[in-house]
């Protein structure tokens, strides 16, 4: 849980806050761990996406002035951000309505940009919501403050206010000027960008305006699997019914003439946790437990159960052993989240005395101050005593992702750890240097004496060769940077097979699945984010490998979880069938290197990061 925050009076005579306790213990009160947002002259970091309100900088604020006849405008943060604590101060027109939006993404074609994500409210009317949770062209509102008159009292409309928003896994809280606002439990989006609203209006000159906004980086969660897709190691089974896994799922069937329940149970027990996992109902009563202990009986285990059924009470909480039901849904909501007989998601939080539970990215039970157990199994269950068949899949724990978990396949001072890929007699170009585009040619680069970045600059385009790492990884998240000069081609290939194109796209406004940030001959980016020729530009992917039974068949297609470039969103759960053209063997395996395309044109790569799963 996280505190309630100290106050601290900024130069500008505002409260401003320091941070919670259980927010970011070691760095919470370091004033180095800070970081500006904005220089206090320009909107260098940022960029515009959505409707043609007018953002600028006068006298250290930004100042976001709305324009009538077009959409919510959106001042967004070049970088992307997970775990942060931020604090800003924010002033608005009364009627004008606006917000702060995290971890927020945005889609659409190059010249339609649409944001969509958590919205931090900035409210100056008479409903008072400053510092509710709104999800911005998604699933509305989140966290209100229909009940919080302490907070609704809390904002000036006619002042200055400050926002302190912490975000720490599912846990996003945020205060108006000292006084707790929201406390939302959901982990839809874990990392995205920050951005500045100025809401839609038929109000042209209104403003809204931000100030001394700055950012403590807490690094990110991630989920990681609970189920590898081809065993059930890690579990364990109860007597009653039969498991199996079978393409990347697990099965659970039991006849009607089985009195006992069917239990598969994880090996480890589990205090303070966030899960998540899709499930499929075909027949019976299911159920998700957890801080659950074995009984020597015939249901097998006590504790929570997050309901699993083929119709009624789906995303409910019972207590086997205990209270029994302790929030029952209505058939009406029911029918809001849930999909019979299809893949279904279901997240459980359970951290402390608070558990909340979403099925489909909608709350479907919450308890606050909980009196029950604290700890125990995870278990899939099947119900006793009628026709039973049901699956799972994605099993996956949400976890704190950390740099030191990183590893580094390139040591910035040579290519010992790299393979040159052989191609008809060419040599290899790359070196270790600083990359330079050349002065004579704009389409070549040169590697000037130094460290740190990897170099290839063939002296004719097409005249060098693919480079590859020793080390080879499956799932994983990759963060890199690369320079391309103009009209120059290479590619990055996850696992050596899957290639996210780079190429100089610069200015071009139809895309194509050859251009940079396409999954090369699979999908074309929706927009194009790419930067000038000569200058670095960022990558993240998150990767899923391809998962193989024991004989070697393929069970579940690799997945680009996630392809970000320069902080735009561009692909997003994109499975792939096979691997693309050009790749070191064209053939799908477990894991594999990292490889980047050098027979097609300069490029340089640099602060290349793997988080291997």
């Amino acid at each position: 849980m996280h505190a309630v925050p100290k106050l601290l009076i900024s130069s500008a005579g505002i409260a401003l806050f320091v941070a919670a306790g259980g927010a970011a213990p070691a760095a919470a009160g370091d004033e180095a761990a800070w970081r500006a947002l904005c220089d206090g002259k320009t909107l260098n970091g940022w960029i515009q996406r959505g409707g043609k309100a007018l953002y600028t900088v006068e006298d250290g604020v930004i100042v976001g002035t709305s324009v009538a006849g077009t959409s919510n405008s959106f001042l967004c943060t070049e970088r992307s951000y997970g775990d942060f604590i931020l604090e800003l101060e924010v002033k608005v027109d009364p009627s004008l309505n606006s917000g702060i939006q995290i971890r927020s993404e945005s889609s659409g074609d190059y010249q339609n940009w649409r944001v969509h994500g958590y919205q931090v409210e900035i409210d100056g009317s008479a409903r008072a919501w400053s510092g509710g949770i709104y999800d911005e062209a998604g699933r509305g509102w989140l966290a209100d403050l229909s009940r919080n008159e302490a907070a609704r009292k809390a904002f000036k409309p006619e002042g200055w206010n400050a926002y302190r928003v912490v975000a720490v896994g599912d846990s996003i809280k945020t205060w108006v000027n000292g006084v707790p606002a929201a406390d939302l439990v959901d982990s839809e989006t874990l990392v995205g960008f920050i951005a500045l609203q100025v809401h839609a209006t038929d109000k042209p000159g209104t403003k809204v305006m931000w100030r001394n906004l700055r950012l403590q980086d807490l690094g990110r969660h991630r989920w990681q699997r609970l189920f590898d897709g081809v065993s059930l190691a890690g579990w364990h089974t109860l007597p009653g019914g039969a498991w199996e896994v079978k393409d990347a799922a697990i099965l659970g069937t039991s006849p009607a003439s089985e009195p006992r329940h069917g239990l598969l149970a994880s090996d480890r027990r589990f205090g303070d946790f966030t899960a998540r996992l899709a499930f499929k109902c075909a027949k019976g009563n299911s159920g998700f437990y957890f801080r659950a202990d074995e009984v020597k009986d015939a249901v097998g285990v006590y504790g929570f159960q997050a309901e699993i059924d083929v119709a009624n009470d789906v995303g409910g909480l019972y207590e086997t052993g205990g209270r029994e039901w302790v929030s029952q849904p209505a058939a009406d909501q029911v029918k809001q989240w849930f999909k019979p007989r299809e893949w279904n998601r279901m997240t459980v939080s359970a951290h402390g005395r608070r558990i909340v539970v979403h099925v489909n990215g909608l709350k479907s039970a919450e308890l606050v101050d909980d009196p029950g157990r604290l700890e125990g199994h995870l278990a899939l269950q099947l119900h006793g005593g009628m026709d039973m068949e049901v699956a799972f899949k994605d099993l996956e724990l949400l976890v704190p992702e950390k740099d030191a978990e990183a590893v580094s396949p390139f040591n910035g001072k040579d290519i010992a750890a790299w393979t040159a890929r052989p191609e008809g007699g060419k040599q290899s170009a790359w070196s270790v240097g600083v990359a330079r585009v050349s002065g004579a040619n704009p389409a070549l680069l040169v590697a000037a004496p130094g460290e740190g970045e990897l170099v290839n600059a063939p002296p004719a385009f097409g005249a060098g060769l693919d480079l590859y790492s020793a080390e080879k990884y499956g799932d994983m998240r990759l963060e890199l940077e690369l320079m391309v000069p103009r009209g120059s081609n290479s590619g990055i290939y996850v696992m050596g097979e899957y290639e996210i194109q780079v190429l100089d796209s610069f200015g071009r406004e139809k895309m194509s699945p050859a251009d940079i940030g396409a999954i090369y001959g699979a999908a074309p980016p929706p927009i194009n984010a790419s930067r000038p020729p000569g200058e670095w530009q960022r990558f993240v992917v998150e990767f899923r490998a391809p998962i193989f039974d024991a004989a070697g068949k393929k069970v579940r297609n690799a997945e680009f979880v996630l392809v970000e470039l320069n902080g735009h969103t561009l692909h997003r759960h994109l499975s792939m069938p096979g691997a693309t053209p050009g790749g070191i063997s064209g053939k799908e395996a477990p894991v594999g290197p990292l490889m980047f395309q050098g027979n097609h044109g300069p490029v340089a790569y640099r602060a290349i990061k793997v988080w291997p799963r």
